[in-house]
């Protein structure tokens, strides 16, 4: 008996046929890239969902000031919000509540400012009220919070030099506070407003007589002077503004309108 076996044959048709049937090995098949793949396909999902979630809900709409006003508002509230009782930040806060037309928040700031603050010197808060009631067209208002508010600052001023010595010299050398021409100007546009040229005009010379270089008030006042009727004076307010600002668009406008060459 022979030892050696007779050849096997291989039917090569079925043996194609399983290495077709058998799964080809890919990517996915390593269970970390798997893993990987869901992870940044769960990654992307979570992304989408925050991005549409901030756009329905309005997060993804820029929160910062987009106007001077606003912008105003921004940094003077920060201050008082801090703690600030420096007067003279709340009537800026104040000032710029108006400026962005926020009368209700701005009353609300006078009225606590007024509880908390010591404004006797300054006035500080019968400013911004006659500010509110002439942005919000009560210009008599407007007048007679003006008025209390010379008044006070005056009195404050006057006292100061009635103490004599090292008191007065100083307050000479500081003049009267700001807010008083502040008040002046207030009245004068509240007067403005109200078509009352006279009284219009006689505020706006108090405020020059303290502030002569003010070419833009005089400006103002030649326009009040056209309307009163006194050409000559209007004139002569215009050529002073453009003694200051030469070429001064307004005064150049302003002298054009009642014929007089520069």
């Amino acid at each position: 008996m022979s030892d050696v076996l007779p050849p096997i044959e291989v039917d090569e048709t079925e043996s194609e046929n399983r290495i077709a049937a058998r799964p080809r090995s890919g990517m996915m098949d390593d269970p970390v890239v798997r893993k990987m793949t869901y992870l940044a396909v769960g990654l992307v999902i979570v992304f989408l969902l925050v991005v549409v979630t901030a756009l329905l809900t309005g997060v993804a709409t820029p929160s910062g000031p987009r106007t001077l006003a606003e912008r105003e508002v921004a940094v003077a509230g920060a201050a008082v919000q801090a703690g600030s009782t420096d007067t003279a930040v709340w009537g800026q806060y104040v000032a710029a509540l108006i400026a962005d037309k926020q009368y209700g928040r701005a009353r609300d700031f006078i009225t606590q400012g007024r509880e908390s603050l010591d404004d006797s010197k300054t006035a500080e808060f019968s400013l911004a009220e006659a500010r509110l009631y002439s942005a919000q067209k009560q210009y008599k208002k407007a007048i007679e919070l003006a008025e209390k508010t010379k008044k006070q600052v005056k009195d404050a001023f006057d006292a100061r030099i009635a103490q004599g010595g090292m008191v007065k010299k100083t307050a000479e050398l500081e003049g009267m506070h700001s807010n008083y021409y502040d008040a002046v100007l207030v009245e004068a546009e509240a007067y403005r407003s109200l078509e009352d040229w006279a009284n219009a005009i006689t505020q706006y010379d108090l405020y020059i007589s303290g502030n002569g270089g003010a070419s833009d008030i005089l400006v103002d006042r030649a326009n009040v002077k056209i309307e009163a009727g006194d050409a000559a004076g209007a004139e002569k307010d215009f050529k002073e503004a453009l003694r200051f600002v030469p070429d001064d668009p307004e005064a150049l406008a302003g002298l054009k309108r009642i014929g007089v060459a520069k």
